[in-house]
């Protein structure tokens, strides 16, 4: 049977047009570093700063608040080990990424001070509680908040004006990770008052192994690592010419077309939760109704979500985030909004995209409540 792909949310497919734009940069001809002075290091360069240019837009920035990383993980530790205050401490909600998450102890074992701030049972952070643990954690050198723009498990869309207008009664920066919200919303840096954002090529239908920290004017950045002068010395190293060419083209058609992609696939999102819904006793929803418009993730009792799926190959779904590799306990996520590990272990997260066609959606659900009926959870 054909795969019916809805994991949009681990990984997007590359987007005709995307692919087109990094065509040429691929080609035996396009020699040429870009941090080199010679007329095909100029062209690259030129071709870098162009999509640098496209990013930029796509968040209301500079174009050189653009800092190129090889994804979103490495934006994201980046911002949280490089844009640390030193003396400073570092404020995250409890459903963050992965990325974020296993920055803590290393921050800790720099002498840094580290709070994690509950979230209610739809997923959204405390604020009351984030205003603690800033007070908590106060000291003579500014914290760094780090709180996601919309969650990559359960798609809640966290309140990040709010956020940051607490923090800046504490003094402290703001990094967001807005890797999954930018392909569906306006997430726009100075509106929201943000200091540090990070995104990713392959979450936005471009080329997977490049993304981008972009870091508000004023904000010290010290690269974890040592090596060239390349990028204004914030992050060393040649860049990838045609990987970098192509992030900036998916920005581009990102900041055309989120709006109406966002309410296409939200339209699919609730055809989905209805059809499940209607069949499917006991079923339940797992973050905000209004959320991140290509996510459903939800609990269906009395399945264990990764048996369910190995008899399902033809569907592509997740039972939690990709970059939790290998680790088969429940989803922090979920355990986090209060659901216990039995409800985690029989979650199922639906991602849909830009490419999800109406049929697709369909026959996804056709083909999981005949699954789980022939588990002989529900009768038919």
């Amino acid at each position: 049977m054909p795969l019916l792909y809805l994991d949009h949310l681990a990984s997007t497919p590359l987007d005709p047009l995307v692919f087109e734009a990094m065509l040429p940069w691929w080609a035996p001809g396009a020699v040429g570093n870009p941090h080199a002075a010679h007329a095909a290091g100029w062209r690259a360069a030129d071709a870098i700063e162009e999509a640098r240019a496209e990013i930029a837009a796509l968040v209301g920035a500079r174009p050189g608040a653009v800092v190129f990383t090889s994804g979103a993980t490495e934006a994201n530790t980046l911002a949280l080990l490089g844009a640390m205050p030193p003396g400073g401490a570092c404020v995250v909600s409890a459903v963050e990424h992965a990325s974020v998450m296993e920055c803590l102890p290393e921050l800790r074992r720099r002498g840094h001070r580290t709070a994690t701030v509950a979230v209610d049972g739809e997923g959204s952070i405390d604020l009351a509680a984030l205003d603690a643990a800033l007070t908590g954690t106060a000291g003579p050198s500014p914290s760094l908040v780090s709180v996601m723009a919309a969650n990559n498990e359960v798609g809640t869309v966290q309140p990040l004006a709010a956020v940051a207008a607490l923090a800046r009664r504490h003094r402290a920066l703001v990094h967001s990770d807005a890797v999954q919200a930018l392909g569906t919303r306006a997430i726009v840096m100075p509106a929201l008052d943000l200091d540090l954002l990070s995104l990713s090529g392959h979450k936005l239908n471009g080329p997977m192994g490049i993304g981008a920290l972009v870091v508000r004017e004023g904000v010290r950045l010290v690269p974890p690592s040592q090596g060239g002068g390349q990028q204004r010395g914030r992050r060393p190293g040649t860049l990838p010419t045609p990987l970098c060419v192509g992030l900036g083209a998916a920005c581009r058609l990102a900041r055309g077309r989120a709006e109406e992609d966002g309410r296409r696939m939200a339209g699919l999102r609730d055809r989905l939760w209805t059809t499940l819904s209607g069949v499917l006793p006991g079923i339940r929803r797992n973050g905000a109704a209004d959320g991140l418009a290509g996510c459903l993730n939800v609990t269906i009792p009395g399945i264990d979500a990764a048996d369910l799926l190995l008899g399902l190959p033809e569907l592509a779904l997740a039972t939690g985030s990709a970059c939790r590799g290998d680790r088969a306990g429940p989803s922090p996520v979920l355990l986090a909004m209060g659901r216990s590990a039995s409800d985690a272990h029989a979650s199922l997260r639906f991602g849909l995209g830009r490419t999800t066609r109406p049929e697709e959606v369909e026959e996804a659900a056709a083909r999981l409540i005949a699954a789980v009926r022939t588990a002989g959870v529900y009768p038919s």
